[in-house]
């Protein structure tokens, strides 16, 4: 099982998929595809409601052949209002032997077929044993009830509504799913007792959190049924996998599955508590050992930490006690990348880089405005530097084409702006020390007399409600802002 997100393209989307069996009659695999409805235009239709709709392309491929098929158009749902349209859900069910398969989808917005479309290819596996105890990938649910009549979403007498991410926010305070264990009767016997155990492990580590766990007692069968749910209220954000596991009654583990996902949960505050509950004997961070070094890293966090982040890592900094840092170097990426070592590595080069070209005699270039913004932002598209332009202090022009905001932890598509820019300027025209004046960016500060603040050198108002000044001889500021280079 695996998520993918696409938003490059002009349609947001969201796609997941499992594989169940059918005793008797093989595996299926199941899609499920969550269309963002602002993605795809809405148009009137015959009820003079809006709505849109999509043309989806499914196949699987396999040693260059097509294997399976299917091509169709899903409607959205209608609605009155056009500024905020609903999302697009989708299931669909293929009939496919064991075995690795390419499946292919493509997604078309039916009102603006010109459109860049949304294309992604995924690695399958099929792999449903019939000699052995399996259990089906796990399906994570927004929301399940008795069916009333059968449908694709309906497995076992449930309707099954299925949650198409890897992501559960805050507001989200359950964690639901289902999936089916097969083969019991002819593996371990007839009306034997099995316990079904699930339960909620770190995705690094793999260790079991108590506090998230539960079971079922259950009787072998042709097919057993987990639908069950934990309360992730109090989860803390990080990584995690959902496990399913099947013992016998001697307690002997037959069989496993494993689920992973993402929670962010600012309402659980930092606490020393819970950080020194976690175990680093064995990560990455256990080879720091010198405490100069480590609190040098914690500090070069700050141009992507959150405020309350900050505000945690400046009080552990005055404790200098070296595990304490260990265990919040640790936490601080475990909690933005499943792959925490390789992303904490990147970032420190970029670290290292920053503090080469934006660092003065006395401040890092990790705390210098240039250094920050690069940081939380990435290296600009194009960087414009002039130092030597009549009557205007050196300053630099930052474009970025597209932005995304590091410091918060997990990022969405509001998160993601266009097209902003970065001023800088330097008004002792002696150190290396540029400060931010404007930007268009969002959350960042806005000066509409930049330009006057820049041209101070030479040029003097006190009238408040002037914004630019006529460009001097040589002058070129609004022409290089309008028109980056």
């Amino acid at each position: 099982m695996v998520f993918v997100k696409q938003q490059q393209a002009a349609i947001t989307a969201y796609l997941n998929y499992a594989v169940f069996e059918t005793p008797g009659q093989g595996p299926y695999l199941e899609t499920y595809i969550s269309v963002i409805g602002s993605s795809v235009k809405a148009v009137k239709n015959q009820h003079s409601n809006y709505q849109g709709a999509v043309e989806i392309a499914i196949r699987f491929i396999q040693n260059n052949e097509i294997k399976s098929a299917r091509k169709y158009v899903l409607n959205g749902p209608e609605t009155t209002d056009t500024l905020n349209l609903p999302n697009f859900i989708d299931q669909q069910r293929f009939v496919l032997p064991n075995g690795e398969y390419t499946m292919e989808i493509t997604i078309v917005d039916k009102n603006k077929p010109d459109q860049q479309p949304f294309l992604t290819n995924i690695p399958v596996k099929v792999n449903m044993p019939v000699d052995k105890i399996a259990i089906s990938d796990i399906q994570l649910l927004e929301s399940y009830g008795k069916s009333t009549a059968s449908s694709v979403i309906t497995k076992s007498g449930y309707d099954l509504v299925p949650y198409v991410s890897s992501l559960f926010p805050e507001n989200i305070s359950k964690l639901k799913f289902y999936a089916e264990i097969y083969h019991t009767l002819g593996t371990v016997g007839e009306a034997e007792k099995i316990v079904i155990n699930y339960f909620l492990e770190s995705s690094e580590k793999q260790l079991k959190n108590v506090s998230y766990a539960s079971f079922l007692k259950a009787v072998t069968s042709e097919v057993n049924v987990v639908l069950g749910e934990l309360n992730i209220q109090n989860l803390p954000t990080g990584n995690y996998n959902l496990v399913i596991e099947v013992r016998d009654k001697e307690n002997k583990l037959l069989a496993d599955q494993r689920s992973s996902f993402q929670r962010i949960n600012k309402e659980i505050p930092l606490n020393k508590e819970r950080m020194q509950a976690i175990d680093v004997s064995n990560s990455f961070v256990s080879a720091y050992k010198n405490i100069d070094t480590l609190s040098e890293y914690i500090r070069s966090l700050r141009p992507i930490s959150g405020s309350t982040e900050i505000q945690f890592a400046e009080n552990l900094l005055k404790e200098s006690k070296l595990e304490l840092q260990q265990q919040y170097l640790y936490n601080f990426w475990t909690t933005r990348n499943a792959e925490a070592e390789t992303a904490w590595l990147a970032y420190h080069k970029e670290v290292l880089k920053v503090n080469k070209q934006f660092a003065t005699y006395s401040v890092k270039g990790y705390d210098t405005d240039r250094g920050r913004v690069y940081l939380q932002y990435g290296a600009p598209d194009s960087r414009n530097a002039v130092s030597a332009e009549p009557s205007v202090y050196p300053y630099e022009i930052w474009q970025y084409n597209s932005l995304i905001n590091k410091s918060i932890i997990l990022t969405n598509p509001n998160n993601r702006q266009s097209n902003k820019r970065f001023v800088f300027y330097n008004p002792d025209l002696v150190s290396n020390k540029y400060m931010l004046i404007h930007s268009d960016a969002r959350g960042e500060i806005m000066n509409t007399r930049w330009q006057m603040l820049l041209n101070k050198r030479n040029v003097t108002s006190n009238n408040f409600d002037d914004e630019k000044v006529d460009d001097n001889f040589g002058g070129g500021v609004n022409d290089n802002y309008i028109n980056p280079k």
